[in-house]
């Protein structure tokens, strides 16, 4: 009788492939299936434990986040002009244009304008090219209270003139330009034009010739550029109008100082006409503060449904079902918006008086009219019930939702302790991995005794099968 040597491989720990040479056993795969029989189960315990907290670490993330935009949006309310944004509305824009700024006085108001402001412009004789020469000496420059100077040298063209007038240090209200203009005999000259940068009289400019040839007030050389040889175009005038019938003067057709945050911008003089203009309240800014209140509160209870539901079509729970800190902010929230407010008043106590809702399933919703309404019957009543520091909705909000939201708050805590149940986790699957190595060396052993005992065993009795 003899006994077969299977030489069958299979795969070691080290990495060598073999299987018993006595026994003819898969010792790898025996041992392989006895380990995994060892950890499989506290391996997916520890991996099940590692899912659920990763699940509500994403869904307290979620509904953090959810939360945070509803206190960003009550928080605009604090801008106090969400509640002093005002419009400036004209009867006749061909002639005027308004605007105000937030808190301006309401009111209408009856403006004309009898004239418009200009910027002075003068223009000189003109000169066979752009390229002629003047004359020589300097060119002193009075505008407003302050003054500049320009050297002009024999050479210098009617182009060097005008960009040494606006490259010359301290002019700040002259503009030098030249244009090519008809000769009147089927030609053209070129004139040199000077312009204020600013209307009203206060911004008008004069221009004096110290003359190389000895005479500053003639029209030869360079006294041609000076202000009593040039062709004033347009005056240095000032923008008169009159509002409620009392008399404006402005250097400028932009007027902002005649009524306080109210500014009119001049687009034409109509003498004896008369312009309304309206100052009103604008409403926009606080409903759309109030829509997004709305949008971010809906979204926020879409997010906290679906982490706090059950599905029974999928038969899934959500990751926050039951959870206490989900359940308690939404009840808190849910109370705020139904709660009355301290206001001072008898009609506008609570935010439905201002046209928010929140139906049976927490929908928020916002009636237009029915804030405007309140708006107009008293804007500080509703600013009251929004933004009073001790009673007002986002104040309450506030206190409700810092705990959860503020630094160390319970988000945090929640998310700091769940972060270190997973580095224990991550800690004993590390030692789980540890022991079963182990145990697998422990195993390779006793089977690789076991087959050298049985190698032994089968070459002796080959050896006997033989004597015989």
């Amino acid at each position: 009788m003899s006994t077969t040597v299977s030489t069958t491989s299979s795969t070691s720990p080290s990495g060598i492939s073999f299987s018993g040479l006595g026994s003819g056993l898969d010792i790898q795969g025996i041992v392989t299936q006895l380990v995994n029989a060892e950890g499989a189960p506290q391996q997916q315990i520890l991996t099940n434990r590692q899912t659920a907290f990763n699940t509500t670490l994403s869904a307290l993330g979620q509904l953090k986040s959810s939360l945070s935009s509803i206190q960003t949006a009550v928080d605009a309310f604090q801008n106090l002009d969400t509640f002093r944004t005002r419009t400036a509305t004209v009867s006749n824009s061909s002639i005027l244009s308004a605007s105000a700024i937030p808190g301006t006085a309401l009111g209408t108001y009856q403006v004309e304008v009898d004239q418009l402001a200009t910027a002075q412009k003068m223009a000189s004789a003109g000169y066979a090219s752009a390229t002629s020469t003047v004359g020589s000496g300097t060119l002193n420059f009075t505008v407003g209270s302050g003054s500049f100077s320009v050297s002009v040298a024999a050479t210098d063209t009617l182009t060097n003139i005008r960009d040494n007038i606006n490259a010359a240090t301290g002019n700040t209200g002259v503009q030098a330009s030249i244009i090519n203009v008809d000769n009147g005999s089927g030609g053209t000259v070129s004139k040199l034009v000077m312009t204020a940068l600013n209307t009203g009289t206060s911004n008008g400019f004069t221009v004096t010739a110290v003359d190389s040839d000895g005479n500053n007030t003639d029209a030869v050389g360079l006294s041609a550029l000076a202000s009593n040889n040039l062709t004033q175009i347009s005056a240095a005038q000032d923008s008169i109008i009159k509002i409620d019938g009392m008399q404006v003067t402005s250097a400028s057709n932009s007027v902002s100082t005649a009524v306080t945050g109210l500014t009119l911008n001049l687009t034409q003089a109509q003498v004896g006409t008369s312009v309304a203009v309206t100052v009103g309240t604008d409403n926009s800014p606080i409903t759309t503060a109030l829509q997004t209140l709305v949008t971010n509160y809906n979204k926020y209870q879409s997010t906290n449904a679906s982490l706090t539901s059950y599905d029974q079509t999928a038969n899934q729970a959500g990751a926050l079902l039951g959870d206490v800190t989900a359940t308690g902010v939404n009840n808190a929230l849910r109370s705020l918006m139904g709660q009355n407010y301290t206001t001072g008043s008898t009609t506008i106590q609570n935010l439905a008086d201002i046209g928010i809702q929140v139906d049976k399933n927490g929908v928020m919703s916002l009636d237009t009219t029915k804030l405007n309404q309140a708006l107009a019957a008293d804007p500080n009543v509703v600013k009251t019930l929004l933004t009073d520091p001790t009673n007002g909705v986002s104040a309450k909000v506030d206190s409700v939702l810092n705990p959860y939201l503020q630094y160390n708050g319970v988000f945090d805590s929640r998310t700091a302790s769940i972060n270190s149940q997973l580095k224990t986790i991550t800690t004993q699957q590390a030692d789980l991995q540890a022991r079963l190595n182990q145990y697998q060396t422990s195993l390779m052993a006793q089977f690789t005794a076991m087959d050298s005992y049985v190698a032994q065993m089968n070459q002796s009795m080959s050896f006997l099968s033989k004597l015989n």
